[in-house]
Formats: structure tokens, sequence, C-alpha cells
């Protein structure tokens, strides 16, 4: 790689401005394209950071050694394929595809490519978590006995849309939206999860009649370790934390504040 990765944005949404102000607070990238096939999407963020605007990636790839792809889910395969295919390293917002076999498209066509792959799981690389982790790893909490990872936060869309969003279009949409980031720190404490039950709770009807629940607890097992996933969209206080006990000792994280407690 260069010094410097010059980097562009596919999709010019929400979580754009995230990503755009991330890259400019790195001193080895240079944000300068935002792509979009909405042309005044394109251009209107563009020329907020002061960078060129495009509404294709055949025209933007020869401007940019990485890209962000941060459109909706399902778009991201077809996407991130094609950024490779042009040589481009990828970083994908989560979720990364729409199953496990795209996914693994994903990483062997980098693989070959020889280009780098990552996923946008962005709370795994908070202080907190890290601190966490090593602890685990350490054994400072003694043998790990089970971990509950809460997603509390009001969803806007479940009662005042927009309903078109694909987030909405599905019902396993919303878990695979929301459950990566609860997923991720699971796995990556832990390794592969069997999933026990799910449950469904406090359904809201969208117009046109579609049903959506607003609340889910998804039980699974790593190992001997208990998991045990909540996930609240109602009218509730945020609680985004990760508490893992063990045989000595227990932390809760509050990754949506970086704030560990042990």
């Amino acid at each position: 790689m260069s010094a410097v990765q010059r980097v562009g944005l596919i999709g010019a949404g929400y979580i754009a401005t995230w990503h755009a102000d991330a890259i400019r607070a790195c001193k080895d990238a240079q944000l300068v394209a935002i792509c979009d096939v909405s042309a005044s999407a394109a251009e209107g963020m563009a020329q907020g950071y002061g960078v060129a605007a495009y509404t294709s990636i055949a025209d933007m790839a020869g401007a940019v050694d990485a890209v962000h792809i941060l459109t909706p889910p399902n778009l991201h395969h077809a996407l991130a394929l094609e950024c490779i295919e042009a040589g481009l390293h990828v970083i994908v917002e989560k979720p990364v595809a729409l199953s496990v076999a795209e996914t693994q498209e994903i990483v062997d066509a980098a693989a070959q490519k020889g280009v780098q792959f990552a996923a946008g799981h962005n709370f795994l690389g908070v202080p907190g978590y890290q601190r966490l982790k090593s602890a685990v790893k350490a054994g400072d909490l003694g043998r790990i006995n089970a971990i509950e990872v809460n997603w509390c936060l009001p969803l806007g869309p479940l009662r005042a849309g927009p309903y078109g969003l694909w987030l909405l279009q599905e019902p396993r949409n919303l878990l695979l939206e929301l459950g990566a980031h609860p997923y991720a720190f699971a796995v990556d404490l832990l390794g592969e999860l069997k999933i026990l039950s799910a449950e469904l709770n406090q359904p809201v009807t969208l117009p046109g009649g579609a049903i959506r629940h607003q609340s889910w607890r998804v039980l699974a097992r790593a190992g001997t370790v208990d998991v045990n996933f909540n996930f609240s969209m109602v009218e509730t206080y945020d609680d985004r934390s990760l508490t893992v006990r063990g045989s000595s000792g227990m932390a809760r994280l509050d990754y949506a504040a970086d704030t560990l407690v042990t």
C-alpha cells in the first residue's frame, strides 16, 4: 500500500458522514470521492467535503485506492465484488452480505486479487472493548460462564417511517442490521455460536399491514458458555451493553459510551 490511501465512499446516505469524518481523522487516509447513483446526493455531499462526485464505480475507480461501501445491505455483495475486481481495497458496512456464502465469496475474491477486505464492525474497535477482551484472554475474570449483550435503543422508522427502507422490508432484515454488532462481540470473544432459540414480542403493524416485532430475545451457546442477546426497539432507555461473567469476576461494557466497569 502507498503511504496515504485515497478513499472513496459508495453511498451518500446517513452513515456516510460518519465515515467521511473518520477518514479525515486518519493521517494515512485521504477522502477524495463520493459515489452515489443519485447525482444530487453525490454532488451535495462531495461539495460539503470538497471532493469529487461520481455516479458509477467504473468512473471513480482510477481516482481511489480504497472504498467504503455504505449502501443498503442487499447491494453490498455485488458492489464489493466490482470494487475488488477493479483492484480496490474495501471496507463494507455491516452486515457485509445477506448470507455466509455471499460473504465468503467476497473474502475469496479479495484474497485472489491481493487486496484488503474488512467488515465495518466499529464497536469492536472501541478502547473499552479492547481492554475487556484483553482481560478475558488474560484470565482476569476466571472461567467465563455467561455473556449477555443488549441492544436496547428506540428505532424511529418502526413508528414514523420511512417505511420503504431495506431495514423494514422483511422481518429478518432487522436482525441482520441490528444483530451484527452484538453477534460480533460474542463471536470475537467465544468463537462459533450455536443458536438455541429466539422469541419475538411487542409487534407493531406498519402501513400496508406488515407486522414487525420490536423486541427479540435470542439464546445461544458457545461451548459451555451461555449467551443471551436482548434486542429492544421500543421507546426505551439506551442500553447498549456487553456483560461478561466469570468464576472470579464480572465486567460490563457500555459500548455506546465506551465505559467499562469490572
